[in-house]
């Protein structure tokens, strides 16, 4: 169950003089334009046991300008920003929709203190799950970038980029990246020091079905790279093309 801090979602951001004796987390949430979004949430989950999804235990609506002041016991919290084109404050995201996972998780809050957390929106494409597989990672200096494209080179919102310690492409992947944008660039944070058998697709588990844009990564006829510690590893382009049986 949403706790709805009815009186703090009108605070915005705090001044420093009004953060004194205050515990918690404010920041801004905006576009890809920088433009401060009104009427989005700012969820707060204690932990990931439901993968931040469903209800969470605090949440927040920003402001006019797009700021927003959580106010929270101290202790870890992995923070979502969703704005919903239809409105409300629940149900799960639809096309037109945006939403962004902070970089910053878990955000810890110190007793007397306020943390910084800034969100900056993605647009949620038609049919498509947002949110990382749990177990991966949000941010790091390791792993892949590249692009997502279709058999004509173009780029493929809405795919996602997916990584696994063996060639055993059936089952749940170890790791995936966030949904890429219309850039169809991703950054797929892992482990340093170890390989990974790369995959792309537009979904994140199940079986691929027939006609589903899915593909693998080509290096010399091979999937698997090795991540290097502190560097993200640019794959160039992993192509789609239509899932055959």
């Amino acid at each position: 169950m949403i706790v709805i801090l009815g009186g703090c979602a009108q605070q915005g951001q705090l001044s420093p003089t009004e953060m004194i004796d205050r515990t918690g987390i404010s920041g801004r949430v905006t576009d890809r334009f920088d433009r401060g979004v009104a009427d989005a949430w700012v969820y707060a989950y204690r932990n990931t046991s439901s993968s931040l999804r469903g209800p969470a235990d605090f949440g927040v609506r920003t402001e006019s300008n797009g700021d927003y002041f959580l106010d929270l016991v101290e202790g870890p919290y992995y923070l979502i920003a969703r704005w919903r084109q239809g409105g409300g404050e629940a149900g799960p995201p639809r096309a037109g929709d945006a939403w962004a996972m902070q970089e910053k998780n878990p955000v810890q809050v110190e007793a007397g203190q306020v943390s910084q957390a800034d969100f900056r929106l993605q647009g949620v494409q038609a049919g498509q799950p947002v949110l990382l597989r749990s177990g991966s990672l949000s941010q790091g200096k390791t792993g892949f970038t590249g692009r997502l494209v279709d058999l004509n080179g173009e780029p493929l919102p809405g795919a996602f980029a997916l990584a696994y310690s063996d060639l055993d492409f059936r089952r749940m992947p170890d790791y995936t990246s966030a949904v890429v944008s219309s850039d169809g660039r991703f950054q797929l944070y892992l482990p340093g020091g170890a390989r990974y058998c790369l995959a792309a697709r537009t979904r994140t588990r199940g079986q691929p079905v027939a006609g589903e844009p899915y593909g693998l990564l080509d290096v010399g006829g091979d999937s698997c790279l090795a991540t290097v510690e502190n560097r993200l590893i640019d794959v160039g382009n992993i192509q789609l093309s239509p899932y055959q049986r």
